[in-house]
Order: C-alpha cells, then structure tokens, then sequence
C-alpha cells in the first residue's frame, strides 16, 4: 500500500503543477481520479463516483436552483437595482467609501454567489465613485475584489461550499451555516480594516463636490436579491415562526423549495416578461450544472482515487490524532489550494468530501461543520489572493490595473482575516 500512497503523492503533484500552468480544472482532476483508480486495480469507480454525483439531488437542486434565481435576477436588473440602493449613501462620504464599498460587494455576494458575477454587479457603480474622489486603480480593485470575493456566498444555502458541508456531515444547510458565521464575519471585519488602513490618504485628490449622477432604483427589484436567504433564516425549524412549516421540514427547509417559489414570485410580479424570465431561469440551471457541478463532479473522481489508494484513510486519522493542528491545516490547505488554482469552489468541496465524512464519525458532526466552515473560509481567502482567479482578472479589467497589483494589496488583509477567523474558532471551541 506504501507505493500506491507514495504514487498518489506523485499525481497530486502533478494535478497543482497542471492546474497552476492552466490545464481545466475538471479534466486534471478526472483524468488523476482515473489515473489512481487504474493503479489501484479498481478503474470502474471512478465512473461510479460520477454518476453518483452526477444525480445527486441534494447537492445538484440547492447549486442549480440558485444560479437560476440569480440569472432571472441579472435579467430584471434586480442586482443592479440592490447595488444602486446600498451605494445611495456612500456617494456623498469619500472616507466610507472603502469599509462601505467592502460591505456592499459582500452583502451582494450573499445573494450572487458567483464572485465575478458580484462583481460585474457592484464593479461600474463603485470603482467609478472610488475613482472620482482620488483612490488609484489598484486600491478601488482591492475594494471590488475582497468585498465581492471574501465569503459574503458562505452565507448563501445554495452555495455548493456549504451545501457539500452539509452533505458530507450529515448535518442541516442552516448547521453549517450557522458554524461559518462568527469566524467568517470575524475574518471579513480583519479584512476590511486591514484594507482600509492601508489605502493612504496620500493616494486621494481632493473629494469631488458632486455625486455620480444617481440612476433611478426600484425599491421592489432590489428586495428580490436578499429574499431568499431572508426566507431560509426566518423558516428555520428552531424559529417556529410559521409552526406548520416547521413540522414540515424539522430539518429546515430545502433550498430548493424556497429558491422556485421566488423564482415564481419574481415571473408573477414582471409577468409581461414572463417568457424571458423562464428562459433566464433554465439557463442559470444549466450554467450550475456546467461551471459548478461539473468541478463537484471532477473532485469526486479525485477523491475516489484517492479513497481507493487508502490516501484519504490516512489523512483523516492524522487530523484525528492531530487535533489541535486540525482547524490550522483545515483553514490553511485549502486556502494554499485556492491561490494555487484560482477556484475557491474545488478546493474547498474536495477538503470536505475528502475529510469530512471520516471525521464526522471520530469526532463527532457539530466538530467536522466547524473544520469544515474554516476550509471554505480558506478557500475564499485563497481565491481572492490569487491572480488566476476570474474575478480578480475581471476586477482589474474595470479598474484598469493588473490583477498581481491588486494581490499585493489585498495579500496581507487576507492574512489577517485567515488568522482572525482561527482566533474565533479557538476560543469559540468548548
């Protein structure tokens, strides 16, 4: 077993250095899922490990469903209408414009869980009025791109982060999301502060007197972003707000069943715009099914491998035996794997489909969500950091500078915001 260990180190290796030089994600880590099945003398469940995937309804409803409703948002303009209102108040104080700009993208981010998507979102409405009072390119960049990429999506229950949490634990969405909220919220308010103190003052000219022109907002577009994840909260069985719904779903209502009646609500306000909005719908499921699913698909095959060759049996029991280390290399692995590749997505579901499972029955379920919360953490951080990453290309684009000038810049607030959420998690710990 020792040489099947040491060759899945090998093409562990081998799958960083391709997807670093920028092989596509899914075919590096299919083709290494193959590869190690092949060595272990079981090729055939690698296929298994796709199609089980592939139909599995609790992890390809919530993703889909979601990044449907976010489409028909993006075709009302509903997320342009949320971010016109958020930003109403910033115009006219300069010196909110970063923390502000910060807390905009990541309530955006909540609602649009695609980082790239927020940002085309929030990125012509805020780097323009960061502009025009005097922060350079790099600096309004750093903003759009840790606000509308640092975790805001974690507090989504579509998100495939925490709905793989939650699938790989046995636990419910609102579980896992409850375990994200302190460190995450802790990591983001490190972030923000770090970021702000280090935009000089010297980099601004004098405020402008006058405001961008303000576009006119539609209050009833813009509460259809948010309305989802107001829904799932308030729904939630231990809130017994509407009992009947609670004895429903004890364990919390599925994503799914709030995300389609939103979807409906939205095709019922806008009717004449009905046929469109259906349209927008479906594409969104199939652009989940396509550029999230399939990397969900991929780290399964991976993993597979990697379970077959006895790898993840190892590393489960070393995180077992290595407890106190456990939440540093949980946070960190996956954060060093995002900045690698640029997705926070894979690396993030391959740690907790890899690690999860195992230590759920070792350590219990409420332990393996909490390492679970700091891997998707990691992974948003990393991602962030990173100069392969969609959005920070598309962020630097709008800016007009380069995406390693903007790493440089938001590097050590990311850092700090790793070891802000550590800190919450240490001293939460019972």
């Amino acid at each position: 077993m020792d040489w099947q260990l040491g060759a899945a180190l090998v093409v562990s290796v081998g799958t960083l250095i391709a997807v670093w030089r920028g092989a596509d994600v899914r075919l590096v880590l299919i083709g290494a899922g193959a590869v190690l099945t092949a060595l272990a003398g079981v090729p055939h469940r690698v296929l298994d490990a796709f199609l089980r995937v592939m139909g599995d309804g609790g992890i390809v409803g919530p993703i889909c469903s979601a990044m449907g409703y976010a489409f028909v948002l993006r075709t009302l303009g509903a997320d342009r209408a949320m971010v016109e209102l958020l930003t109403a108040p910033l115009q006219r104080m300069g010196w909110a414009l970063v923390p502000g700009g910060c807390v905009v993208g990541f309530l955006v981010n909540m609602a649009i869980t695609s980082q790239t998507a927020a940002a085309a979102a929030v990125g012509p409405i805020l780097v323009p009025l960061l502009q025009r009072i005097g922060y350079s390119g790099v600096a309004s960049g750093a903003v759009l791109v840790l606000g509308c990429s640092v975790g805001g999506n974690l507090f989504n229950p579509g998100e495939p982060d925490i709905v793989t949490i939650a699938r790989a634990t046995g636990a419910p969405i609102h579980s896992a999301i409850g375990a994200v909220v302190l460190p995450q919220l802790a990591a983001f308010a490190a972030a923000t502060i770090v970021l702000t103190l280090s935009s000089l003052r010297s980099e601004r000219s004098a405020a402008v007197s006058e405001p961008l022109r303000a576009q006119p907002r539609s209050i009833l577009k813009a509460l259809l972003p948010p309305l989802p994840i107001v829904l799932l909260f308030v729904l939630m069985p231990q809130w017994h707000v509407v009992p009947p719904i609670a004895a429903l779903y004890p364990n919390g209502v599925p994503v799914t069943h709030v995300m389609v009646p939103c979807t409906g609500l939205a095709i019922a306000l806008y009717w004449p715009r009905a046929s469109e909005l259906v349209r927008s719908f479906f594409e969104g499921l199939g652009y989940g099914f396509a550029n999230v699913i399939s990397i969900i698909i991929a780290a399964a095959c991976f993993l597979e491998g990697l379970a077959a060759v006895g790898a993840i049996e190892r590393l489960v029991g070393w995180l077992h035996n290595a407890a106190a280390l456990a939440p540093v290399l949980s946070m960190y692995a996956p954060l060093g794997l995002a900045v690698l590749s640029g997705s926070g997505t894979a690396p993030s579901v391959t740690f907790s489909k890899a690690v999860l499972p195992g230590l759920s029955s070792a350590i219990g379920i409420d332990r393996s969500v909490e390492l679970g919360a700091l891997g998707a953490i990691g992974a948003s951080l990393g991602r962030t950091m990173s100069p392969l990453a969609a959005v920070v290309i598309f962020s630097a684009q709008l800016a007009g500078t380069q995406p390693r000038a903007i790493v440089r810049r938001t590097a050590p607030a990311l850092l700090a915001a790793s070891i802000a959420a550590l800190a919450v998690h240490y001293l939460t710990l019972q």
